[in-house]
């Protein structure tokens, strides 16, 4: 009698093959995410170091937001420079997501019908 191969043999041989390149993939899978997050994290910083920036507004000319700091200047179409103190990274994040009215939906009701101490310094 000759042995003849069936396709569960086969199978049994090449099963092991394609778990063992399948885990190779996905160990390298998991080493790239771990090793994207580090560089996500860099990535998802908040604001702009406190440098102003151009803001499409009916009344805001310009705006920074210091993360470290969180500290938020608000530049306005008459010159006047506002400093906000405490200002949270998410309120940074809807300001600049409301354009291009970042003061009437965002700025006013959150900065300063919210509370957050002010000082204007030019």
């Amino acid at each position: 009698m000759k042995f003849k191969p069936k396709c569960g043999v086969v199978t049994l041989l090449l099963v092991p093959i394609l778990v063992l390149g399948l885990t190779g993939c996905g160990s390298q899978a998991v080493e790239s995410n771990s090793g994207s997050s580090g560089k996500s994290a860099a990535v998802q910083k908040v604001g702009t170091n406190g440098q102003l920036i151009s803001i499409q507004s009916d009344n805001v000319r310009a705006a920074g937001y210091d993360e470290a700091s969180m500290v938020m200047t608000v530049q306005f179409d008459n010159g006047a420079l506002y400093e906000y103190y405490g200002v949270p990274a998410d309120l940074w994040t809807s300001f600049m997501a409301a354009q291009p009215h970042p003061w009437s939906q965002v700025g006013y009701p959150r900065l300063v019908q919210g509370g957050i101490p002010y000082k204007r310094i030019g």
